[in-house]
């Protein structure tokens, strides 16, 4: 007799245990296909710089390199050129204010001084001519009114007399008219000479305004011309030393053309040269320290120059406290520049990655020391020594701080010993 046979369910656990080795093995692909897609580098970690990521201050310092330099420099240059005739002193000695240090030569200077020295007086000469005519003239008007004044009296006088005269009939009409005629005519003669002076006073008093401004301009003209004889001879403008006078006997020297240079010998500034990444953080007012004969020194920031050259730029410095003794001009400083105040933070040592990555990434040695990843950082400010992370690490991990020339297309480093 047949009977059923009841179909036994399959049991669940073979189906998850195809499911996970199938996800394993997917996963394993995929990891697979992704490492091999990673752009990987083998190299010797002996070959490499790799240091630690440490919390620590940083102390907001760049090291800069200056030479001592006079504060002040006057430079000798030739005000209307010439033939050197003759050097008074020699180069490296020291000079006082006012003292001849060479003697120049013009012929075309001196003609033309000349002439402008006969035309200058030629002119002065004319303007008091016409100062002598202005004064000659109002003495002549005022000759003229003493003239009509004493003739009106004259007259006043006459008119006086023949008035009771004539009505007396001891004098003719004809003859008293006249003398009342000529008086009327005199007394209007006086009035239009007053008149006429107060005019000519007034235009002589503007004339003489306007010839005191000339002759004075043509004074100075006149003065500057005979000074343009002692320009020729080239004296010293301030007391120091003359640190350069690099001319010959004979030499043409054109005008406006460097002669040399005279510098302080008591006070002194430090010239110094920046890396323009500092551009920006410089300013006049921050401080440097320096060590000089065993003892440290600080000087003060007073001229930042705007100009770039290779890569630098240059600032001055001047002496905090009492200038140091046997300094001498040339000299060459080392010192630290502080750009701003000290803080706590994550340190990298700097290296010769940061030329590769301004301080973007970095390679991360993983613990075991087999391997270092590519990673984005944020960098901030640094000194000779540390570089700031503001993010991207932390305190205890190992980065390779050598030069990344040689990785800059991969992501990461196989290492081996």
């Amino acid at each position: 007799m047949d009977r059923v046979i009841e179909k036994q369910p399959r049991p669940w656990w073979p189906w998850v245990l195809a499911a996970v080795t199938l996800a394993a093995a997917v996963w394993g692909i995929v990891t697979l296909l992704q490492d091999a897609s990673i752009r990987t580098l083998r190299v010797s970690a002996d070959e490499l710089i790799i240091s630690d990521v440490s919390s620590g201050t940083l102390e907001d310092l760049t090291p800069i390199r200056g030479s001592v330099q006079p504060l002040n420099t006057v430079f000798l240059d030739a005000v209307d050129g010439g033939v050197v005739e003759e050097i008074l002193v020699e180069e490296g000695s020291y000079v006082e204010i006012g003292q001849p240090l060479l003697q120049l030569s013009n012929n075309t200077l001196q003609l033309q001084v000349a002439n402008n020295d006969t035309q200058t007086t030629e002119q002065l000469n004319n303007l008091k001519n016409i100062s002598n005519n202005l004064e000659t003239t109002r003495l002549q008007t005022e000759r003229q009114l003493i003239d009509i004044r004493f003739r009106i009296k004259e007259l006043e006088r006459n008119y006086a007399q023949l008035t009771p005269l004539l009505e007396k009939n001891l004098v003719s009409r004809s003859e008293y008219e006249t003398v009342r005629d000529e008086l009327e005519y005199q007394r209007k003669v006086y009035a239009n000479t007053q008149e006429r002076q107060e005019l000519e006073e007034k235009i002589r008093v503007e004339r003489l305004t306007q010839i005191e401004g000339q002759m004075s301009k043509l004074e100075e003209n006149l003065e500057l011309a005979k000074n343009t004889f002692e320009n020729l001879l080239v004296r010293a403008p301030v007391s120091g030393q003359l640190t350069s006078l690099p001319i010959q006997i004979g030499e043409n020297m054109n005008r406006g053309e460097r002669l040399g240079q005279i510098d302080s010998v008591d006070q002194y500034k430090i010239v110094a040269q920046v890396d323009e990444f500092y551009v920006s953080r410089v300013s006049p007012g921050q401080t440097a320290r320096f060590t000089l004969s065993n003892r440290e020194r600080a000087a003060e920031v007073t001229k930042v120059y705007p100009e770039i050259t290779q890569g630098s730029f240059t600032i001055d410095l001047e002496f905090s406290g009492p200038m140091p003794e046997n300094i001498r001009r040339g000299q060459t400083l080392q010192l630290e520049l502080t750009l701003g105040q000290s803080i706590e933070t994550l340190l990298i040592p700097v290296g010769g990655f940061i030329q590769d990555t301004g301080g973007n990434w970095v390679f991360v040695v993983n613990n075991d020391g087999s391997q270092a990843h590519r990673r984005d950082i944020t960098s901030g400010r640094r000194n000779n020594r540390f570089l700031e992370v503001q993010s991207g690490l932390e305190a205890g991990n190992r980065v390779i701080t050598s030069n990344y020339s040689q990785f800059l297309n991969y992501e990461r480093l196989d290492l081996n010993d």
